[in-house]
């Protein structure tokens, strides 16, 4: 067994006796289910660049990266391990000491016991690390709870840009969503634009910054928005190489005018953030539904300063 046998793993956490996760389980050693079910871990191998298996057919790869992939019924993540150690064995238990999910690895060459608020704050996937540096982090697992930083209260309902106005505290206390805006970079289409992950009383600079990237963006025109054309076509073009022909996709394929893919995307949100892995600085993502990428969407990424700095499927990541 390769750890690939289950399709969606996340979907079989809502039904929690199906037979093929009880099988898998049984069978695949490097697999663990919490004890309230909720949970699922798989160590396997990956594609080094596509979230697939290092021997998937229509994605071949002489290489591969070793990860831990953590399931919820609604969501997934995955840490990245040290590539060379031979693993054989994973088990999760409670552990009344940290209060948590205990997780113990096991290899020929060691051993770690960790927990998954250590995995984030040590072997986080969002920075690239080496091999070595991988192999360091893992062999400095102790299962000890990362100390959290205490947050300021948010007391606010609102706060205020001097570009769109009140914002008005949305569904998590941190979130901030304005009145509806004409953009005419989308032919003065009325969207919201929601300002994430901003604590008014922890980060002060952030609204300022905010501001000059959503003034920046409203700038742009319809004419901008062609002249990008061609980096959302190249994007649909290499989702559809990688996942083969299909008829459905056909007129798709037919497009020769790249200014034409607009015609298959639409806009569903904004979101206004801090980058918090790499720079920290703050961008703008305007997220599509698309009909090449159904699943993921299409995101465009703006800097501060209004420059287009990534097109992809909306992955969680800002700056990839």
């Amino acid at each position: 067994m390769t750890g690939w046998e289950i399709e969606n793993p996340g979907e079989y956490l809502l039904y929690g006796n199906d037979k093929n996760l009880r099988a898998f389980l049984k069978n695949y050693p490097l697999s663990a289910l919490s004890p309230d079910g909720q949970t699922l871990f798989i160590i396997r191998q990956y594609h080094p660049t596509l979230n697939c298996s290092p021997d998937d057919p229509v994605n071949p790869s002489e290489a591969y990266r070793m990860c831990l992939a953590y399931y919820t019924y609604s969501s997934y993540f995955f840490f990245e391990l040290p590539t060379h150690l031979h693993y054989n064995m994973l088990s999760v238990r409670y552990d009344q000491h940290i209060q948590d999910i205990a997780i113990t690895i096991s290899s020929r060459e060691m051993t770690r016991v960790t927990n998954v608020k250590e995995l984030f704050a040590r072997l986080e996937s969002y920075a690239p690390k080496t091999d070595a540096e991988k192999e360091a982090a893992f062999a400095g697992l102790s299962n000890e709870i990362p100390l959290q930083k205490k947050k300021v209260p948010i007391t606010q309902t609102e706060v205020k840009s001097t570009v769109i106005g009140v914002l008005k505290n949305a569904d998590f206390d941190d979130w901030w969503v304005s009145a509806p805006q004409k953009i005419a970079f989308l032919d003065q289409e009325e969207m919201t634009f929601t300002i994430t992950d901003y604590n008014p009383n922890e980060d002060e600079k952030l609204m300022e910054a905010a501001d000059e990237t959503i003034r920046n963006f409203l700038a742009k025109t319809p004419q901008d928005r062609e002249a990008m054309s061609t980096y959302v076509y190249q994007n649909c073009m290499d989702f559809l190489d990688a996942v083969g022909y299909d008829e459905a996709d056909q007129a798709l394929w037919d497009i020769k005018d790249p200014r034409d893919i607009w015609n298959y995307v639409t806009p569903l949100e904004i979101y206004v953030t801090r980058e918090p892995y790499e720079d920290q600085g703050v961008y703008l993502r305007l997220i599509f539904r698309c009909e090449w990428e159904q699943e993921h969407g299409l995101q465009l990424v703006f800097n501060q300063k209004g420059k287009l700095v990534r097109v992809s499927d909306d992955d969680g990541h800002i700056i990839g």
